[in-house]
């Protein structure tokens, strides 16, 4: 990130997903990315909480204060881990899914919500 950025969010999926969001708690405690700007937002699909408790720990020490969107999937084997994940989070958006563990097709509600989401962001970087 130091050599290719500057990022203004993160995207994961699954693992990704999990690592994605592990490190916007771990920057909101000072503990990681610490040479890069503030990551701004991040979007996970079939994310779930690190299972490492001493590195839970320290990443969800607090709510994590960063705008977040949640795929969920109702089908997906890490789906309580994900309702974990984005209860981690202060004021998450979360889009539900009927599918698996997959990158979702969404349904126009869905959509429609992401649109939302993805406008708020480019508004917020258009301030900073």
């Amino acid at each position: 990130m130091v050599r290719r950025g500057p990022f203004d969010g993160l995207f994961g999926f699954s693992q990704g997903a999990l690592l994605s969001a592990a490190l916007v708690g771990l920057q909101q405690q000072g503990l990681a990315l610490n040479m890069v700007p503030r990551v701004k937002f991040v979007m996970t699909i079939s994310g779930a909480k690190i299972q490492s408790p001493a590195l839970a720990a320290k990443a969800y020490a607090n709510k994590i204060n960063c705008t977040s969107l949640h795929f969920i999937g109702d089908g997906d084997f890490v789906k309580a881990h994900g309702e974990e994940l984005a209860d981690s989070f202060v004021d998450p958006l979360v889009i539900r899914h009927p599918a698996g563990h997959t990158v979702p097709r969404l349904d126009e509600k869905g959509l429609q919500a992401m649109l939302s989401f993805l406008d708020k962001i480019e508004s917020g970087l258009a301030r900073d």
